[in-house]
């Protein structure tokens, strides 16, 4: 390689020289042609002066044979005839002479602008020879540095490679190192594991065990405390539970309509009871809400303040407010003792179907087909909790003991709620098979019913959150015809009703799941129209149950 470069340079050198012997030999030929042009042309100068000196001489002696020719013989004329004739080939011959020179001297012409064109090409040759002679000079030091800075590089190549080398020696030894390690974890690792596991199974055996005996104590407790207050009770593993026995409930299949009222012009949607049992509530497509006494069925006032359909009622705990939910996006509450709105609820985008009251009557939750159920705060009006639902909401109840909210939804989901921050506890969405019209809570606050467009109901254990029994008419005469329809507990949890097309109650055993009633109104005003039940509620004593339709008859049943 380093013999390959030194030879540039004298590959180079012997252009030059090549180039230079050829500029040389057309020099000397383009100057021979020119040297034997100056020779012809001297000659022709010497031969022309010559002749003139002749000429001159002959002329001379024509004047002195002219002056003597008077004088001469023929013989002198002859001879001077003759010469005339030479002198006039003489003129002839310079005149030729004088044409050679002016060819000559075009010639020259010629010759000398192409020995200028000559002059300056080899001008610019000896330029380009120059600039190449420069530039291999350059070259040749780039060569030079070039071949410098290869030595280097081999130098640290050589350097390089031993370094690798030696680096590859202590990466083998390093993953030797590795990998013996390697093993040595697994091993400890493996047995850290063994141990581990057998804490875990001893911690696990004693949690177990710890839980069992936690359960039992409690289970106990419990029942020791409830067997003081209420005596032993004939059925401690069914729907009956020792709350509602300790509220001594006198529950009774109604037989019959009792009383037909026409409270409002259009669909009545919803009616609730007052803790007491006294009044009983009823909203509807009118706008109204309208409180009636229970015991005689009279109409005790109207309460005004929506300015569309009222799709929902409810009573609070203390019996001194009223929640009423509409059509206008928004939620009312009022103060009984005054009749007029404590409390105006509003921030839905669409309609209010659904309302209730916290156990301390301090919040109230709304649910709307805008997907979202919102807790408010009623010292303020504001909302305390926004909740997404993901779905359209029909009905909204809340759980006895106050800590859960249910709620059901066109999507025919039915989800429940923790009553104090919102935040979603359990959910079904695949126990119904169209959208669900309600869900609400056993007295004792364990199980929850629902009422589905597909015409069952649901009873769900809210300890373990399972859906455990379904509820049907054999026959197929039951049809739930509205989408906030609902079904309700009595109040000892034994029954549950549901209302139906043409105004009609069904009532179905919890313990059995069988239909044990089918219910039809006696009044004419109801079995002559084409009726459909929208809400049905037992009384809180548990005497009467009361119903309402899509005509506005609000209906009182009972023994």
């Amino acid at each position: 390689r380093t013999s390959h470069r030194a030879s540039i340079p004298m590959a180079a050198a012997s252009v030059v020289d090549i180039i230079h012997d050829l500029l040389n030999e057309r020099d000397k030929r383009e100057k021979d042609c020119f040297v034997s042009s100056f020779e012809h042309t001297a000659k022709l100068l010497e031969i022309q002066t010559h002749l003139r000196t002749r000429n001159f001489a002959l002329e001379r002696r024509l004047v002195d044979a002219q002056s003597t020719s008077q004088t001469a013989d023929p013989m002198t004329a002859a001879h001077m005839q003759s010469l005339e004739q030479q002198v006039k080939q003489k003129d002839e011959e310079i005149q030729k002479l004088y044409r050679q020179q002016a060819i000559n001297t075009t010639k020259m012409l010629d010759l000398s602008e192409k020995a200028q064109a000559s002059t300056k090409i080899v001008e610019n040759k000896d330029l380009e020879i120059k600039t190449l002679e420069e530039r291999i000079s350059n070259d040749e030091e780039k060569v030079s540095d070039a071949v410098t800075k290869a030595k280097k590089m081999e130098d640290s190549n050589k350097v390089l490679k031993d370094e690798i080398e030696s680096l590859r020696k202590n990466l083998d030894d390093a993953h030797k190192e590795i990998k013996s390690l390697k093993t040595e974890n697994a091993h400890l690792v493996e047995r850290i594991l063994k141990i581990k596991n057998q804490k875990a199974d001893q911690m696990n055996l004693m949690n177990e065990i710890y839980e069992k005996a936690m359960i039992e104590k409690e289970q106990k407790s419990i029942e020791a405390e409830n067997n003081e207050k209420y005596g032993v009770l004939p059925d401690k593993t069914g729907i009956l539970d020792k709350i509602a026995w300790q509220r001594n409930f006198d529950v009774q299949l109604p037989t019959k309509s009792l009383k037909v009222i026409q409270a409002h012009k259009g669909q009545a949607s919803s009616i609730a009871f007052d803790k007491r049992g006294k009044t009983v509530a009823s909203c509807g497509i009118d706008s109204a809400v309208r409180l009636y006494d229970v015991k005689t069925q009279k109409h005790i006032e109207t309460l005004r303040g929506h300015s569309k359909s009222v799709l929902d009622v409810e009573y609070s705990l203390n019996d001194k407010l009223l929640i009423s939910a509409g059509n206008d996006m928004k939620a009312i509450v009022w103060s009984l003792d005054t009749s007029r709105i404590a409390v105006g609820l509003t921030g839905h985008k669409n309609k209010v179907c659904a309302c209730a009251f916290s156990n301390d009557s301090k919040k109230a939750y709304t649910g709307s087909y805008d997907r979202t159920i919102r807790i408010w705060d009623l010292t303020t009006g504001a909302t305390r909790e926004k909740v997404s639902c993901g779905s359209a909401i029909n009905y909204l109840g809340v759980c006895a003991g106050g800590n859960i909210v249910g709620t059901a939804h066109m999507d025919r989901s039915v989800k429940l709620w923790s009553a104090r921050d919102g935040k979603e506890v359990a959910s079904w969405d695949d126990i119904h098979s169209r959208q669900a019209t309600s869900v609400e809570f056993s007295e004792d606050g364990i199980y929850a019913i629902t009422a589905s467009r597909d015409n069952t109901l649901r009873l769900i254990d809210i300890r373990t959150y399972n859906s455990i029994k379904v509820f049907k008419d054999p026959k197929g005469n039951y049809r739930n015809m509205h989408n906030w329809n609902n079904a309700s507990f009595s109040p000892d949890g034994k029954y549950i009703v549901a209302g139906s097309r043409e105004s009609e109650l069904f009532f179905w055993n919890v313990k059995t799941g069988k239909l044990v009633k089918r219910l039809e109104s006696d009044s004419s005003a109801v079995t002559n129209s084409s009726s459909n039940t929208t809400c049905s509620r037992w009384s809180p004593n548990g005497h009467h149950v009361v119903s309402c339709d899509n005509d506005g008859c609000l209906i009182f049943w009972g023994p």
